[in-house]
Formats: structure tokens, C-alpha cells, sequence
């Protein structure tokens, strides 16, 4: 009865001590503008202990906290009126666009995979780094077509997200246009780099939005079929 009910008090605070956690991250990032209190990676550094302390299962945790991931659909969709207002800068850009989330998707993705075979983390870990340059919803299938382990390629992705959103306002000249600042953002950070953009500039976040979108896509188009060609050759 005493375990049922703590089983039950688990699913229950999973969902608001979430909410509340992000919540006091995001005002002390607003309130002393530290580029170290990223929210996310704040809410990461509570809760992960705070999970472990109560001793709740992972997919436990996530079916409790299954309406976050339900409303990220609606407001991913709001992503498409910064970029609306932006529609005749990015029309007029188009061609050096592409060819710059083209380039970078593969100098992202072949980077990744290098500095894993040089560290020699394994052939699995090898693949999943692979999949670093995406966002989550295009990693998780690219993941399974390269036969690459889909949970540490998920983790790859959002800590890289987390540790871009924290480095890039920081790194990134800010004598730079906001539109590049923003697809080097969503280029790099994916949803966490254009969280971050959209908070500094709607411009940099119209940008953002639109670098994580078309990587997602290229890289899922060209790395699928070039790994098919190319991983017996280098003994994958």
C-alpha cells in the first residue's frame, strides 16, 4: 500500500516540479542575463538529481511529463509566424542559405563522427555521433536507418543542443547580422539554439527556426544513403 502510494506521489509531482523547475531557471536567466543559467541546462542539473533521489524510473518520468512533450507540437508550429515576417529576406537569400546549412550539415556530421573514431569511443557511439548535427524529431529516425543506437543519439543531440545554446550567445560576434548569428544557432543548438535566438532577437529566431528545419531535412536526406555507400569502406 505505502509503495503504491509513493508510486502515485512520483507520477504526481513529476509534472509541476518540472514546470516549476524550468520556470525558476528561466527568471534567474532573465533576472541576471548569466550566459551559465541556460534554462535547460539548468532544469537538467535539478532534476536529474531530484529523479534519482525518488528513485523514479526513467520512462516513468516521461509518461508524467508526456503533456510537455504534447504542447511542443502546437508551439513549434508558432515558429512559422517569425518566419512569415522574415519570408522576403529569406526568398532573397535562398541560394547562399542552402548551400550554407548544406556545407555545414556535413562538416557537422563528419566532424562528429571523426572526433569519436579518434577518441575511439566505439563503433556504436561512432554512429550515433553521426547523428549530432539534427534535432531530435529527424534523429531519432536517421538513428534507426544507420543502425545506430537511438537513445545515446538522442542524449548527443540534446546535450550538444543544451551546451550550444549556453556557448553560442557568447561565441558568436555580436557585430554579426542577427540573421547569421541565427542559422549558426539553429544550425548548431537546434531547439534549445533557436529557444535562445528568439529570446535575444525575433529576427536571429525567425533564422534559427528555419537553420534547424532545413538541416534537419538535407541531413536526413543525403547521410542515410551516403552512409549506405560509404560504411563498408570504412569498416562499419
Amino acid at each position: 500500500m505505502i509503495s503504491h502510494m509513493m508510486v502515485l506521489l512520483q507520477d504526481w509531482l513529476a509534472l509541476p516540479v518540472t514546470m516549476l523547475v524550468y520556470a525558476v531557471a528561466d527568471a534567474l536567466q532573465k533576472r541576471w542575463r548569466w550566459v551559465i543559467l541556460q534554462p535547460m541546462l539548468v532544469s537538467l542539473v535539478i532534476l536529474i538529481p531530484w529523479v534519482l533521489l525518488m528513485h523514479v524510473p526513467v520512462a516513468r518520468y516521461r509518461e508524467a511529463t508526456a503533456p510537455l512533450v504534447w504542447i511542443a507540437g502546437p508551439l513549434t508550429v508558432g515558429m512559422a509566424i517569425p518566419l512569415f515576417r522574415e519570408r522576403g529576406r529569406i526568398l532573397a537569400s535562398a541560394r547562399p542559405l542552402l548551400l550554407t546549412l548544406l556545407f555545414g550539415s556535413i562538416l557537422a556530421s563528419a566532424t562528429a563522427f571523426g572526433m569519436a573514431c579518434l577518441l575511439k569511443l566505439g563503433h556504436a557511439a561512432s554512429l550515433a555521433f553521426l547523428t549530432r548535427a539534427i534535432s531530435l524529431p529527424f534523429c531519432l529516425p536517421v538513428a534507426h536507418l544507420l543502425h545506430a543506437p537511438v537513445g545515446l543519439a538522442a542524449v548527443i543531440v540534446g546535450v550538444s543542443g543544451v551546451l550550444g545554446g549556453v556557448a553560442a550567445p557568447w561565441l558568436l560576434p555580436q557585430r554579426w547580422d542577427p540573421a547569421a548569428r541565427g542559422v549558426a544557432m539553429g544550425l548548431a543548438a537546434h531547439g534549445i539554439g533557436t529557444a535562445v535566438a528568439l529570446g535575444i532577437n525575433p529576427r536571429m529566431g525567425a533564422y534559427a527556426a528555419l537553420a534547424m528545419m532545413l538541416n534537419g531535412t538535407i541531413t536526413s536526406l543525403w547521410l542515410p544513403w551516403f552512409w549506405a555507400h560509404i560504411s563498408v569502406l570504412l569498416g562499419f
